[in-house]
């Protein structure tokens, strides 16, 4: 089972700034993912990923990264696993964080894996493989 399964699904990366963004964005279309929509903040995520699923289209992969203004990238999570659309769409933490209770406690809250920046193709790459089984 290779990534090409994966490649039409919609993404959406929320990270407040913008060269991490890029980067990641970069990362994914190398893969050959087309269908990727950035947004600043948690609370814009928020809102996107609502909308998404107000109108049954809602995002497939996800990355969050924690510190975000207006919400942050756990309280993201632990609501959008309360949304039925997103209680099983793999949603990658990214982060500089790295402590091991912030990890615990993205994985409790339903993360589906968590990436440490700064991002490499090869880690983002095998984390997809590997999850999205």
């Amino acid at each position: 089972m290779g990534i090409e399964e994966y490649l039409n699904k919609s993404v959406l990366i929320a990270d407040d700034l913008a060269n991490m963004r890029e980067d990641l964005i970069k990362i994914l279309r190398s893969l050959g993912f087309t269908k990727i929509k950035e947004v600043h903040d948690g609370k814009a995520a928020w809102d996107e990923l609502r909308l998404g699923a107000h109108y049954e289209e809602p995002y497939e992969i996800i990355f969050l990264d924690i510190n975000m203004p207006r919400m942050n990238g756990l309280s993201l999570l632990k609501a959008l696993r309360e949304i039925d659309f997103y209680k099983k769409t793999p949603i990658f933490i990214v982060s500089t964080e790295n402590e091991k209770d912030v990890i615990l406690r993205a994985i409790i809250y339903g993360a589906t894996d968590y990436i440490l920046k700064p991002y490499s193709v090869n880690i983002v790459k095998e984390k997809i493989l590997t999850r999205l089984k």
